[in-house]
């Protein structure tokens, strides 16, 4: 039923009883999945991850290219590029 309508907009329920009345539309009946375990679950876990993270990296901005001298400076530091970023 349209919210808002006049008596004449008003659309009857596709068998012909009142808009509210329970079972116009059939439902099929969920279809039981056994819970995944083990080497299955893991490799589930794996997929997700991997769409997960290309998800990210499709929405991440490019890094910056680091500067050769300040990459051979911290080389010569010992400093690794996780504490030059």
């Amino acid at each position: 039923m349209l919210l808002n309508a006049t008596p004449s907009q008003v659309i009857p329920a596709g068998n012909g009883a009142s808009p509210d009345a329970a079972g116009d539309i059939a439902h099929p009946a969920p279809v039981p999945v056994a819970p995944k375990s083990g080497r299955a679950l893991l490799a589930v876990l794996e997929q997700q991850a991997q769409r997960e993270l290309a998800g990210l990296m499709a929405t991440a901005p490019a890094p910056a290219p680091l500067d050769p001298a300040l990459a051979g400076l911290a080389w010569d530091l010992g400093l690794s590029g996780d504490m030059v970023d």
